[in-house]
Order: C-alpha cells, then sequence, then structure tokens
C-alpha cells in the first residue's frame, strides 16, 4: 500500500495482529489499515483507503530487468534470526500449523484448505479468486483463467519459485526451458511478460499476493478457490 493519507506521507509500523496477520498503524492518525486491501478498520481514518498495488515476489535481477535504474538494497544479514523465529513462531508455521500467538487472534477459519496451505490470491473491489500452488503444478506449473473479466496467467516463476499472475490476451501457456510462451506469441522471460515483439508489457499486474490460505480467506471471505467451483 502506499503511505499517503489525504496527500500527506504518514509513517507506519507493526502494531497488532487481527485474524492471524499484522495490521499497520500510522503514527500521524493513530489508524489501523489492513495491509491487503489498504482499509481503515479502526480509529478516526475509518472508511478511508490507501492505494494499493500487486505485491510481487522477484530477484534483484528481475527487478532491474523492468526498471533498470532502480536502487536496490542487499543486506549482508540472514533474512531469519534464531531469536525471530522464537518470537514470531514461523518454526510452527514451516511445519504447517499456525502458531498458537496467531491462532487465537482468529475467530473462524474457512476450511475449504488447509490453513497453511501456499497460494496467490487475486482481487478487485468486486471479487476474489485463490490458486492453490499445488494444483498451478499440476496444470504443468501454468494456467490461464478468467477473472474479472479478462485472461489471467498464474505460474511458478522458475527463478523465485513463487506463484505470480499477468493479465494475458493469449492462451494454451507452454514451458520453453524458463521461458513460458502463449498462444498468441507472447511470452513471460526472467519474470517480464514480452509482447508477441518482444517489448515489454506494462501494467499488465493483477492486484495480487503469494500468500497463505487462511490470510486470504479471512480477508476475502467470498474467494472462490479455482478448480472447485
Amino acid at each position: 500500500m502506499t503511505p499517503r493519507v489525504d496527500g500527506e506521507v504518514h509513517w507506519f509500523a507493526e502494531q497488532g495482529l487481527f485474524d492471524g496477520l499484522f495490521l499497520m498503524r500510522d503514527e500521524e492518525s493513530g489508524t489501523f489499515w489492513d495491509h491487503m486491501t489498504g482499509d481503515a478498520v479502526y480509529g478516526p481514518m475509518v472508511g478511508s483507503s490507501l492505494d494499493v498495488q500487486p505485491l510481487v515476489m522477484t530477484t534483484a535481477e528481475q527487478a532491474l530487468k523492468v526498471a533498470p535504474d532502480a536502487r536496490v538494497t542487499l543486506s549482508d544479514q540472514a533474512i531469519r534470526r534464531d531469536s525471530d523465529m522464537k518470537v514470531v513462531g514461523l518454526l510452527a508455521g514451516i511445519r504447517g500449523r499456525l502458531n498458537a500467538f496467531f491462532q487465537g487472534t482468529v475467530a473462524e477459519e474457512d476450511d475449504r484448505r488447509p490453513t497453511m496451505d501456499l497460494g496467490l490470491g487475486l482481487w478487485t473491489d468486486e471479487n476474489a479468486t485463490y490458486y492453490p500452488m499445488d494444483r498451478v503444478r499440476e496444470e504443468g506449473r501454468a494456467l490461464v483463467d478468467t477473472f474479472n473479466g479478462e485472461n489471467v496467467l498464474v505460474f511458478i516463476d522458475p527463478k523465485t519459485f513463487v506463484l505470480s499472475a499477468f493479465i494475458v490476451s493469449g492462451g494454451d501457456p507452454a514451458w520453453d526451458g524458463d521461458v513460458l510462451r502463449l498462444s498468441d506469441a507472447s511470452y513471460v522471460e526472467n519474470g517480464v511478460l514480452h509482447d508477441p515483439s518482444g517489448n515489454t508489457v506494462e501494467g499488465a499486474r493483477p492486484l495480487q499476493v503469494f500468500t497463505r490460505w487462511y490470510g486470504f480467506s479471512l480477508t476475502f471471505p467470498e474467494t472462490e478457490v479455482w478448480g472447485e467451483r
């Protein structure tokens, strides 16, 4: 989400849990915000929404393909310290269950998928669809679906090993090594969508997040699950 409230940049930090997910609070107004939808959920700014953009997991190489002048910050620290693992209970998550600290904030779960199932969630103001990673893998690591009236390509990126999505015009995805080709001669290479002439296609990302099932289904209770319609 873009940290701009009524045209002014605010400072945000994680301040609390709801439905097993962190809530963001801005220092200036004291409002709590849903980090996925950008909606104000508690405090003086309830009824307001922040602009949100697709959250795409990528590599430095892929990021520079899209924006060659981007500034990239690399850390020499481990992604997680042992102390962090103990505090937030990530070890429990790796083992396939939600840590009790988080579970205690969840009133009722959607049991259509396992709690810690991994998948890609797409959403608009009107609808949402969740694509389980195991089912995308069964489809040959790529599929084309209709979402919000548009064709979307959902695939497992061979560089990042996570699910990603583009709005496309072609279908019948087929892998050519690490290049994913579509029926209209467009293709995805190194995390970038190209048109048939090889030009980069801008703005082709639907709102998306690679996430656990419990978090997406609790944020969007009416979500569809691909393959279970």
